[in-house]
C-alpha cells in the first residue's frame, strides 16, 4: 500500500534526530503516541505503542515503539497490564524526546480506555487519554500517509522495527475489487 516508502529516504537514527535537534536544523512542536491493541494469543497481532514527534517544518517522526504478543507471552496481557505499560513508555519517551500530553487509543479498545482512565483517577496523570478518531475512512488516511511519504514527511527511527515491518506488509486485498 506503501510502494513510496524508501528506508534510504524515510528511516533515520536516533543519533541523527538528536543532532538535528541540537544544531537546530530540527524542532519539535508537539508530541503525542498511540496505543493499538489486540489482546488474541491465537493470532499475530499486537498491542503497539508509538510514540511521535511533529515538527514546526511539518515532519512527522516516528521515535519510539512497544510492541507485545499475547501469542508469544506466558503470562498474557490484560487491559488493565497495558495501562501500567503504556504510561511507563512514555514516561520514557517523556525523558528521552519530550512530554505528550494528548494521547490516543484505539477507539474500539473501550476496556483498555477504561482501564487507563481508572488508573489516572487512582493514580494522577500527567497524559489525556483520547479515544482515536476513525470518522476519516481509511482509503483517505491511506491517501494522507502516501502525500506525507512522497513529500518526505514521514520518518521513522530506526530502532522502531516492528512499525517498518508493518509499512511493509500492508497490502491490498487482492480478493476484492
Amino acid at each position: 500500500i506503501f510502494p513510496n516508502f524508501s528506508r534510504k529516504r524515510h528511516v533515520v537514527t536516533q543519533a541523527w534526530v538528536k543532532k538535528q535537534v541540537a544544531i537546530g536544523k530540527l524542532k519539535f512542536k508537539k508530541f503525542t503516541a498511540g496505543l493499538d491493541t489486540s489482546y488474541s494469543s491465537k493470532s499475530p497481532d499486537t498491542i503497539a505503542m508509538l510514540f511521535q514527534g511533529i515538527t514546526e517544518d511539518r515532519k512527522l517522526i516516528i521515535l519510539a515503539e512497544d510492541v507485545y504478543s499475547n501469542a508469544d507471552l506466558e503470562q498474557p496481557l490484560a487491559p488493565s497490564d497495558t495501562a501500567v505499560k503504556f504510561v511507563a513508555f512514555l514516561e520514557r519517551c517523556r525523558k528521552e524526546w519530550g512530554f505528550a500530553r494528548d494521547v490516543f487509543i484505539d477507539c474500539a479498545d473501550q476496556a483498555t480506555i477504561t482501564e487507563l482512565r481508572k488508573y489516572k483517577r487512582l493514580h494522577g496523570s500527567l497524559y489525556n487519554f483520547i479515544d482515536s478518531y476513525k470518522k476519516v475512512e481509511i482509503l483517505d488516511r491511506i491517501k494522507l500517509m502516501l502525500g506525507w511519504i512522497q513529500q518526505d514527511c514521514y520518518l521513522v527511527v530506526d530502532t522502531c522495527t516492528e512499525h517498518l515491518a508493518e509499512l511493509g506488509k500492508y497490502s491490498w486485498d487482492t480478493d476484492k475489487d
